[in-house]
């Protein structure tokens, strides 16, 4: 079996920040539901330190690698980075040049750090992407239609970046994405206070110039936090009760659904399991409340 490429972007805002911690967690989660052996390539830089990174090494299992790729690599990314660092982290800039930080990949499947993963990505790996761009989970529901209009993605095409396998190959020939890339940033950017999902800044720019080269993914990316608000609710609650395949998006360390107790116990399989326990022992994790029984 072939190796699967992943790849994860990360930036730490300080030594309080969880990322670090997460991208480990979804590590375990994916290492949990499947026999292929994993490469990991983090696109990182200096707020990541040679602690958390021999941490993550660490984490490792079997037969799989980890290398560290430094945004510093690539100048107009790691520029672009710093200019419209805001409410989001750096790191969702240096995926625009994915392409460029990893030459030596044709294939990759980028993640989010702060996902479960309750599915075997080897079959999301060995997906054909018929002829797209890349493949992602649709978002299933619309934003602002100023926004639309202004990316020019109708919402039914619209994905979510959590969770994307990519032709690295196609992306470096797509000569409007690799020259358009870096305005389109800076002038999303500038639209975050009248049209607020501009703030999705790599978001925004995949759908711009692949929305319609995107194969839907055969799974929901749910995001735990706003399960309720989205209208496939029932049915995503209905998946976490059966053990269906899905993605969650969950901010574990600030989480607490039923769900977030799988990120605290994928933690105890790494380095990180001594600072689990000692937050356990705070009662700083606790259990959901338990329903009331009926009177």
């Amino acid at each position: 079996m072939s190796r699967v490429e992943l790849v994860f972007t990360l930036h730490q805002r300080n030594h309080l920040d969880h990322y670090a911690m997460a991208l480990a967690a979804a590590y375990v989660s994916i290492r949990q539901r499947t026999h292929a052996v994993l490469r990991l390539h983090v696109v990182t830089d200096q707020s990541v330190g040679a602690m958390t990174r021999q941490r993550l090494i660490a984490s490792l299992r079997g037969g799989d690698e980890i290398t560290f790729v430094e945004a510093a690599s690539l100048p107009e990314a790691a520029d672009l980075a710093c200019q419209l660092d805001g409410d989001y982290s750096p790191a969702i800039i240096w995926r625009a040049w994915i392409a460029e930080y990893l030459p030596q990949l044709d294939r990759c499947l980028l993640l989010d750090c702060d996902l479960l993963v309750r599915l075997d990505l080897a079959r999301v790996w060995e997906m054909s992407l018929e002829g797209c761009v890349l493949a992602a989970v649709l978002r299933g529901r619309p934003h602002a239609e100023d926004y639309h209009v202004w990316l020019g993605t109708p919402w039914n095409r619209y994905f979510r970046m959590g969770c994307t396998l990519m032709d690295l190959e196609m992306i470096r020939s797509n000569n409007a994405f690799q020259e358009g890339r870096r305005d389109l940033l800076l002038e999303a950017s500038s639209l975050r206070a009248s049209l607020p999902a501009c703030g999705l800044l790599e978001q925004s720019l995949f759908n711009r110039f692949f929305a319609h080269s995107c194969r839907p993914m055969p799974f929901p990316l749910i995001a735990s936090d706003r399960l309720e608000h989205h209208p496939s609710s029932q049915q995503w609650l209905a998946l976490l009760r059966t053990g269906g395949d899905c993605i969650l998006d969950i901010k574990g360390w600030s989480n607490r659904s039923p769900e977030a107790l799988q990120f605290w116990a994928a933690l105890l399989e790494t380095p990180w399991r001594e600072a689990v326990v000692a937050r356990f022992l705070e009662g700083a994790i606790r259990p959901p409340e338990p329903p009331e029984s009926p009177r």
